[in-house]
């Protein structure tokens, strides 16, 4: 797929809300968003309701359609992509629906099995996450959709008719649901699970979840402590936390919920019911944690249409940071493939025994060290750490995002505290990210000095020796006393004529 790919839409008419996704095709199955827009309309509760969708109902959801058909032509997209799920599934009239679809703008509307939802929901969730197995978990207002994910492709799924909205109706007519109903609606939830055969996870392994619920549980948790990372995608909720998010929620009434820090006022009178669900399902497979996936139909049916299978999540970090690098920091990207090509070689000379996730992190801060430049050239170590701090890094866990910020960081000012970075820095990473931090200083420094190719080192008792094409004039002092700190050796320059 080539940068010069043109872009493309994705409707989605959910059960809860229409949805548009605008997006740019990326090499290797990333994506460039470059807008979105949402109509909420709440078409599984009208289907329930009538057994289709009513005339002045189809005309709004027509009218938000149209606006977002607007909104895709005057963004360039070449392509438009409209899909229907759980609540045109049910509704008697979705011919209807894509019928005028077709004859007003010429968009052709596929409803959704089950299956072929959550599949492309993985492939839209799983993309820019570390994992390469354990379970999807995406809720809507309509359905709860499930999907078995090994060697990060879905193996099995599981479609159930309850969403949001219609375990809302059914069970939460109360304000606040009382115990009893809350009670029902949990063990209804475990019920279906274990009665459809839903495995247990098993160790090492994730549920990730996607779709606005648990991305609003996720906002709020984030709110409520002190977290240096803003985005959401990534973010873990510890099956402790989530327990406590939920009982919070779930016994407030629909105004305390409209006050909550981080909950989308629309989502108040359903987030309860997503909670309870979120929850019963972490608890049914005995998952540690909810991480939290940014991405997820939308971007799995704009993805699937330029790659059939997600990368190794190795090679989407890889090919993530090399994007990002493009449009970030040095004028020259040549200047930072040199500074990492340094600082790997460096790392591996001074700390044979260094594990991967070090050498990675030696590599992406030596890749993204100049992430801020284009802020401000006397501010760029401040703004590279807030930049990659919120930066869309796919592939990579909060925790990793942290310890790349902190080593940028830390190479040019190694009295910063990097405990700022908690908690997904711990005390044990940061005598990790002092050694990470004097090594990408170091590559910086030489590449600033040399060519690709012209420098030779090499590691004796008491100094690493780097040997630089000229005279050796460089007395790095400084550099020196870091190294010897760190690694136990000395920094010593020579020239070579």
């Amino acid at each position: 797929m080539e940068n010069g790919a043109a872009p493309l839409a994705v409707i989605d008419v959910g059960s809860n809300s229409v949805r548009l996704l605008i997006a740019k095709p990326l090499p290797r199955g990333h994506l460039d968003i470059l807008d979105d827009a949402r109509a909420t309309l709440r078409l599984a509760r009208v289907v329930d309701a009538h057994g289709s969708i009513p005339p002045e109902v189809l005309e709004q959801t027509l009218d938000a359609i149209g606006d977002f058909v607007r909104l895709a032509a005057h963004a360039g997209a070449e392509s438009i992509h409209a899909v229907g799920t759980a609540a045109l599934r049910d509704a008697d009239n979705a011919d209807a629906l894509a019928g005028a679809l077709r004859s007003r703008w010429g968009v052709k509307l596929k409803v959704l099995s089950g299956d072929a939802e959550v599949r492309l929901a993985s492939m839209g969730a799983v993309f820019g996450l570390p994992i390469d197995s354990g379970m999807l978990l995406d809720l809507g207002g309509g359905s709860l959709l499930l999907a078995r994910i090994e060697d990060r492709k879905p193996v099995a799924t599981w479609s159930f008719p309850f969403g949001t909205l219609r375990l809302t109706d059914r069970f939460l007519d109360a304000d606040p649901p009382d115990e009893d109903a809350m009670t029902a609606l949990r063990r209804h939830v475990r019920r279906e699970l274990r009665s459809a055969g839903v495995p247990r996870l098993g160790s090492g392994e994730v549920l990730v979840g996607t779709g606005g619920t648990v991305r609003n549980l996720a906002n709020v948790s984030r709110r409520r402590q002190r977290y240096p990372i803003s985005r959401l995608h990534g973010h873990s909720i510890t099956i402790r936390r989530l327990h406590r998010l939920t009982r919070l929620l779930a016994r407030m009434s629909l105004k305390e919920r409209r006050g909550v820090r981080g909950l989308n006022a629309d989502r108040a009178g359903i987030i309860a019911a997503g909670a309870l669900v979120v929850d019963a399902v972490a608890a049914h497979t005995r998952t540690d944690a909810v991480l939290v996936a940014g991405q997820g139909l939308r971007e799995g049916i704009a993805r699937s249409q330029f790659i059939d299978e997600l990368p190794p999540v190795s090679d989407v970090r890889r090919s993530s940071v090399e994007v990002f690098a493009q449009r970030f920091g040095d004028v020259e990207t040549d200047h930072a493939h040199h500074r990492a090509q340094l600082a790997v070689s460096l790392i591996a000379l001074l700390d044979p025994e260094a594990d991967e996730d070090l050498h990675e992190t030696v590599e992406y801060a030596a890749m993204l060290y100049n992430a801020g430049l284009q802020v401000d050239f006397y501010r760029r170590a401040g703004a590279t750490t807030t930049i990659l701090l919120d930066a869309n890094l796919a592939g990579f866990s909060q925790p990793q995002i942290a310890r790349i910020a902190a080593a940028a960081r830390l190479a040019r000012r190694p009295t910063w505290e990097a405990r700022s970075l908690r908690p997904l820095i711990t005390a044990d990473d940061e005598a990790a990210l002092h050694r990470a931090g004097v090594v990408v200083a170091i590559a910086e420094e030489v590449r600033r000095r040399s060519e690709p190719g012209a420098v030779d080192a090499s590691v004796g008792r008491r100094n690493l020796r780097i040997t630089l094409p000229g005279g050796a004039t460089w007395t790095p002092t400084d550099l020196s006393e870091r190294l010897q700190a760190t690694f136990g050796v000395g920094l010593r320059i020579r020239g070579r004529s």
